[in-house]
């Protein structure tokens, strides 16, 4: 990926980021599940797809994009798709762009065959981002909702906290402005190395007390929440 350069109209000199560290997460996630088969891509704009699908069909919104096939703001038209033609289907950053996800998840449940598989990838702890299109972030319990009715359903976080904590610097650094080019230097550092303390959690759990096993989960702040299901 190319380097992402931060200027505020406020200072003269620049500040820079070497990547997305969230685009980074979504990388593990794509180079988990790399294929060569056939397969659709939804929204295929956070990584170069074709790095991990080289075989991919490809549908967005952005008309200034390259793509198989451009849709509606609200990828109502993947619908019109043809049915079982691809046995997996690739969705990432679009689920909290949409006013009714779950129309959205049945859609790519009735385009994909039996035994079909969907990847997704949807904002949790993360900033609001492309407003005012911005709708919904998810809890791995929300994800499963919505997916209730396919027959297996794994959920898990993109990221530990202090790792998320970095990613939001870094969307502070991308969204905000700040005067102080010293501020934006420290915390692109901060960013940067937020995630080393990652190494000294030794459990997570979805609530206060009781910290049982029951309780445990993955992630209790992840940026993102992942997502493979099967129909």
């Amino acid at each position: 990926m190319g380097k992402c350069m931060l200027k505020s109209s406020r200072l003269k000199g620049y500040i820079k980021i070497k990547g997305k560290l969230s685009t980074k997460n979504l990388r593990r996630l794509c180079e988990k599940n790399k294929t060569e088969e056939q397969v659709l891509v939804i929204h295929s704009e956070d990584v170069p797809y074709e790095d991990y699908f080289p075989n991919a069909f490809t549908v967005t919104k952005r008309k200034t994009r390259q793509a198989d096939l451009h849709v509606d703001l609200f990828y109502r038209d993947i619908a019109k798709l043809e049915k079982g033609k691809y046995g997996t289907i690739i969705c990432t950053g679009l689920l909290e762009h949409v006013p009714d996800p779950q129309r959205l998840i049945d859609d790519i449940y009735d385009l994909l065959p039996p035994d079909g598989k969907l990847i997704l990838s949807a904002s949790a702890v993360f900033s609001i981002h492309e407003g005012p299109n911005d709708y919904f972030h998810f809890t791995p319990f929300g994800i499963r909702e919505l997916l209730k009715g396919w027959s297996r359903v794994e959920v898990y976080g993109s990221s530990q906290p202090f790792e998320t904590i970095g990613i939001l610097l870094q969307r502070i650094l991308l969204q905000c402005e700040i005067r102080s080019r010293i501020i934006r230097a420290l915390v692109s550092v901060l960013a940067r190395h937020a995630s080393r303390l990652d190494k000294f959690i030794s459990a997570q759990y979805y609530i206060r007390n009781p910290k049982t096993e029951e309780t445990r989960i993955d992630s209790m702040m992840p940026s993102n929440v992942f997502v493979e299901a099967v129909k």
